[in-house]
């Protein structure tokens, strides 16, 4: 009689909660964004009945989690190098430097004749 053995995909990234380990970094790093934001908000200020601090924080937890979805799609350098392009922060023509090239080929190298050392002399007999 047959066994049925569990199998484990090792190249599947390890999930709790269906969320890798960087999405719930990234959600909790955005709890704690969303709760200093949410708690220097006044009070008195209002969107429709509920505390702006609310709305705010709500917003920046919904943020985090997008934002760690967007992991799975592409790796953060990648996200990185795409909004520091598009915000312009780095710039996006380089002009080399011309720069001292090297002498080739090296006038210091001496090459030594490889006939020089595999080259076996006939030996010659005595003449008798």
């Amino acid at each position: 009689m047959s066994q049925v053995h569990r199998v484990i995909n090792l190249r599947e990234p390890f999930k709790i909660f269906s969320m890798t380990l960087h999405q719930i970094g990234f959600l909790a790093v955005g709890i704690l964004i969303a709760f200093a934001l949410g708690s220097r908000v006044p009070g008195d200020w209002k969107l429709g009945n509920i505390p702006a601090g609310l709305v705010l924080g709500i917003f920046v937890v919904c943020l985090a989690i997008v934002a760690g979805g967007f992991t799975e799609l592409k790796p953060m350098v990648w996200w990185r190098n795409m909004l520091s392009y598009r915000l312009g922060l780095v710039p996006r023509l380089y002009i080399p430097k011309s720069e001292a090239g090297q002498i080739y080929p090296d006038p210091t190298i001496i090459e030594r004749s490889d006939a020089e050392e595999f080259y076996v002399e006939r030996e010659t007999r005595p003449q008798n």
